[in-house]
């Protein structure tokens, strides 16, 4: 389809001026270039040159007064007959002198010119006549020079080399004695010499027509190889382009062909004369009917009058070569009129398109221009108005414009290719949406399903009867399936289309395997199962994608499980020099040997086992073993269990084997393995963030390390052993881990730090092979805040580390805020006591009073001070502020209450502010001042060798287990506040240290908590 662009008119109209005028310029240029003026140097026969300098750069025109001899051929001037003699202009048509009362131009003659020589050395010289329609005889001093166009005196039937004819001549004589005889038998129009005769010097002459003839061949070579590169394209892209490339080609060959017939001639035809001129007319003609067929092709014009001029020309061109009425008025008339229909029929569409906004019409009607502009200047050529060599500019112009015109539809053909093709890969994505979003539709309420059949199976305060009960575990089950089903559908249609791409590397099946069970365990109960893996981990590596082994083995895992209700499990693996084989072993129900024939087809599932199923899992598990080089074979009995086995090729030579430390021997860190990294110290403490990295593979630890390693301060750790110990004695903000590892997955790793860290306390970013729904599934509800697949785009890892950074900070800064926060809002009733307290003394005893008003004051200075948001602060400060309120309460309740501090070295003691003064306020409001006989509070430092103790103990009423997790959970408000919840939580994310509460009802209470020594002085602002 044509494109049509909304172009300004105007544009257009400067656009077309300014290409006219271009080529106009050009033109005219090369005519003032080329053209001398022919001055009229021949007078009564003679040319005196004895006084002009021959060069080898131009050549002279021998216009003038010729003797002339009509119906008579001489040879030279001194055996003419005189009295025939007479002069005629040269370059002129002799019709009037050769038959002054018929005006016919059929005829013979004779041209004679005497020319007179300089002075020079050279002696070779050349004579060009470039437009000869007749026979000629060139003689130079009596000698014939030409072989070929012989004139006759006779009308004789003979083929003519068309074309300048140019010969090469030597004499030593001062005088030239030149008579050109010339016939005419087959044009009743024009005769003679009808153009000039070119004299010089031999290079001269070579010079000025090798120049045209050069240019002349390299014009058509342009146009025919363009021609052969159009035909081409539109035989090999039959059907994706259209026919407008065929007339294209069309045109450019008959262009081609017409400058190689015409001008100098360099295609030489062995055809008469009156025959060669009517197959240049005719195809003259054919090209402009293929330039109205392309014309008519490329803006899709179906005209009636095109199709007519089309079957017009075939009788028109059968007349025209076969009679002899070329130069009759009503042939002359008729062609006239066929060439006018056809150039109106050129013009007009294409300027209708113009000023639809077609841009396309724009190209077609330069391409004109550049038609017309040729015709016009070869016509004043051919009719001698101007004498300039071959012009090739316009030629060029219009295959250019073409070509262009060409190029820009392809282009955009190109372009709606690409658009199209973008649209079929986005409508294949939207298929690939589409299957997910279905799967995703239907897991919405498959999970909603599930979720509330779980919460009712799962709910004690029930009354579900057993049978409801197993109808719901069916009903899991059948679920389950489901969603598994909708998984392999979305895995079975990527296979089938060879979009799974492997991504191989060295494999620890070990690790593998590890974080497999774990992701089940968390899936599924397995109570009744013992899954258990007997890989040693010196084990080597395999070469493998690690995500599609991650579901090979889930999917055999699970339905060993699925197969399985009680019993165990086992994975174990063998391996030779070049291949490891991989065991999965069940104790369950078994299958038939039919069934093992046929377990690995799509769509079929055992018929032993009485489970339902589309049948696609293992189909899956088997092309993902094949795509690694692999096979899977299975060995089964009924009711003793199944293996299913894989052999998957080894890593041999592309990475060292990973050994795993005992758990009982772990090491220290990755000093070893990763250097270059440091310890966590006080002097060494960015502020931007303490990160724990934990992966058994030191490649991985390095390569995220150094990803990070210039924004944060990094710790890495080879298992999740090592880093519950850091954790628990040293202040992280965000963890880093591995899912699949030996010994402790990444799964078991957060499920044991979220014992410990709820998950606004210490994030946990997972990285996981997989980004599957079940991996992600597993990862979230072991207490993951986010995951990353591997391998870990830098930019992504280095998002997702920021942002969980900048919660957690924000959540720490949150902490430190409540904690000023909640001390800012002094409770009225304690002001209002204080004011009573004081005023009441005011009357008793003064000294009390202004004792009682210097605490009160210190009181709200420590309250209100802007230490209180920072991280740490020394604890001399905290106990500054602990005394004033614990004097002001002893003044308020007297021998109710007692305090007794066991205090020890306190230097370099740093603390969370308001940490302390709210233990004590949660001991005497809810403790102590609960008697009716009040108690005693002990605050005690303790120093040890690493870490110091800070207890507040008091023997008031006690608490139970229940409440005390309500007090360091903060979850009742309304009892306990939450003074105590928030600064626990600031001590385990300072500290990785918990607030320790022991209790007892009626016997009293000690809350105590440990300060590490390494970590005293970190974060103080």
């Amino acid at each position: 389809m044509i494109s049509k662009n909304d172009v300004p008119t105007k544009k257009i109209f400067f656009t077309i001026i300014g290409f006219l005028l271009c080529i106009l310029s050009l033109r005219i240029g090369w005519f003032f270039y080329f053209n001398s003026p022919d001055h009229q140097i021949a007078e009564k026969g003679i040319v005196d040159l004895r006084g002009e300098t021959l060069t080898e750069r131009e050549t002279i025109s021998l216009n003038g007064e010729w003797a002339f001899y009509p119906s008579e051929f001489v040879i030279d001037n001194l055996s003419t007959n005189r009295l025939n003699e007479q002069y005629i202009k040269v370059p002129m048509n002799w019709k009037n002198e050769l038959h002054p009362h018929n005006q016919n131009a059929l005829g013979y003659g004779t041209y004679t010119l005497k020319i007179l020589l300089p002075e020079q050395e050279e002696t070779i010289y050349g004579i060009q006549l470039k437009k000869v329609e007749a026979f000629a005889n060139i003689y130079v001093n009596g000698i014939l020079l030409n072989k070929e166009n012989n004139a006759d005196q006779q009308p004789i039937k003979k083929i003519k080399k068309q074309g300048p004819m140019t010969y090469i001549f030597s004499t030593d004589e001062k005088e030239i004695d030149l008579s050109i005889q010339v016939s005419n038998f087959d044009n009743k129009i024009s005769g003679g010499l009808i153009d000039s005769i070119h004299f010089g010097l031999q290079p001269a002459i070579a010079k000025d027509t090798s120049f045209s003839q050069a240019l002349q061949l390299l014009v058509s070579m342009i146009f025919f190889i363009h021609s052969f590169y159009a035909i081409a394209i539109f035989l090999i892209g039959k059907g994706y382009y259209e026919k407008e490339l065929l007339y294209f080609s069309l045109m450019l060959f008959l262009n081609g062909f017409v400058i190689l017939i015409d001008d100098h001639v360099l295609l030489h035809l062995p055809i008469e004369n009156d025959l060669y001129i009517k197959l240049l007319i005719t195809v003259l003609i054919s090209l402009l009917l293929s330039t109205l067929q392309f014309i008519n092709a490329l803006f899709k014009i179906k005209s009636r009058v095109s199709n007519v001029l089309v079957i017009l020309f075939i009788p028109l061109s059968i007349v025209l070569l076969t009679t002899p009425a070329l130069y009759s008025l009503p042939m002359i008339m008729l062609l006239i009129i066929y060439a006018a229909f056809i150039a109106v029929r050129l013009i007009f569409p294409t300027i209708s398109s113009i000023r639809k906004g077609n841009i396309d019409g724009v190209f077609i009607l330069f391409y004109l221009f550049c038609f017309i502009s040729n015709g016009a200047w070869g016509t004043a050529i051919k009719t001698r108005v101007i004498n300039i060599p071959y012009y090739p500019v316009d030629y060029i112009v219009s295959i250019v414009v073409i070509a262009l015109l060409l190029f820009r539809r392809h282009m955009q053909v190109v372009r709606e290719n690409s658009e199209q093709n973008s649209k079929l890969a986005e409508a294949d994505i939207q298929k690939d949406i589409f299957l997910a979003n279905t799967s995703h539709e239907l897991r919405n309420p498959l999970h909603g399903i599930l979720n509330i059949a779980q919460t009712m199976l799962e709910n004690k305060s029930s009354n579900l009867s057993k049978k409801e009960k197993e109808n719901l575990e069916l009903l899991l089950q059948i679920g389950n399936r489901m969603a598994f089903t909708l998984n392999d559908l979305l895995d079975l249609s990527r296979l089938d289309e060879g979009r799974v791409q492997l991504n191989k590397k060295p494999v620890n099946i070990q690790s593998i395997s590890s974080g497999v069970v774990d992701m089940i365990r968390f899936m599924k109960n397995t109570d009744k199962l013992k899954i258990t893996i007997d890989i040693p981990t010196t084990f080597p590596p395999v070469q493998a994608d690690e995500g599609r082994i991650v579901q090979i083995l889930f999917n055999l895992l699970h339905n060993a499980v699925k197969f399985t209700d009680e019993g165990s499990i086992t994975i174990h693996a063998t391996h030779n020099q070049k291949e490891a084989t991989i065991f999965i072993s069940d104790t369950g129900i078994g299958m038939s040997p039919y069934d093992m024939e046929r377990i690995f087809n799509r769509y079929t599932h055992s018929e032993t086992t009485g489970h339902e199923g589309i049948g696609l899992g293992l189909n899956i598990v088997k092309q993902l073993v094949e795509l690694h080089g692999g096979k899977i074979s299975v060995q089964s009995e009924i009711g003793k269990g199944t293996t299913f086995s894989f052999i998957l090729p080894l890593s041999i030579g592309e990475a060292p084997l990973i050994e795993v430390q005992p758990i009982s021997q772990p090491k220290n860190s990755v000093d070893n393995k990763v250097k270059g990294e440091t310890e966590v110290t006080a002097d060494q403490v960015n502020l931007s963030g303490n990160i724990l990295i934990v992966d058994d593979d030191p490649v991985n630890l390095k390569v995220i390390s150094n990803m990070l390693s210039e924004l944060y301060h990094i710790k890495t750790v080879e298992n999740g052993i090592e880093a519950l110990k850091l954790i628990e004695s040293g202040n992280w903000n965000l963890v880093i881990s591995d899912v699949m590892m030996p010994q402790m997955s990444g799964y078991e790793l957060c499920k044991e730090i979220r014992k410990q860290f709820t998950i606004a306390e210490l994030p946990i970013l997972l990285l996981t092979a997989r980004n599957q729904a079940t991996d992600i599934y597993a990862g979230f509800l072991a207490g993951a805040n986010d995951y990353v697949t591997k391998p870990a785009n830098a930019l992504e890892l280095k998002a997702r580390v920021h942002a969980l950074l900048t919660q957690n900070q924000a959540i720490q800064e949150q902490f430190r805020l409540e904690a000023a926060y909640l001390q800012a809002q002094i409770k009225p009733h304690f002001l209002y006591n204080t004011l009573n307290t004081i005023a009441s003394l005011g009357e008793m005893d003064s000294s009390r009073m202004t004792a009682l008003l210097h605490e009160f004051g210190n009181y709200l200075h420590r309250s209100f001070h802007m230490n209180n948001t920072n991280s740490l602060i020394p604890i001399e400060d905290e106990l500054d502020l602990v005394r004033s309120y614990l004097y002001i309460e002893k003044e308020r309740f007297g021998n109710r209450l007692k305090v007794v501090y066991d205090l020890e070295n306190l230097s370099d003691i740093l603390i969370p502010p308001l940490t302390i003064q709210t233990i004590v306020e949660n001991a005497l409001n809810h403790g102590i001042l609960n008697k009716q006989e009040g108690g005693t509070v002990t605050i005690s430092v303790s120093n040890y060798e690493d870490y110091d103790i800070i207890s507040i103990k008091d023997n008031g009423i006690g608490m139970t287990a229940e409440k005390i997790e309500e007090l360091l959970s903060g979850s009742n408000k309304h009892q306990y506040g939450i003074g105590i919840g928030n600064a626990n939580r600031r001590l385990k994310q300072l500290f990785g240290k918990s607030i320790r509460i022991e209790s007892e009802l009626h016997k009293g209470t000690i809350v105590s908590f440990q300060i590490p020594k390494q970590r005293s002085a970190i974060f103080v602002q």
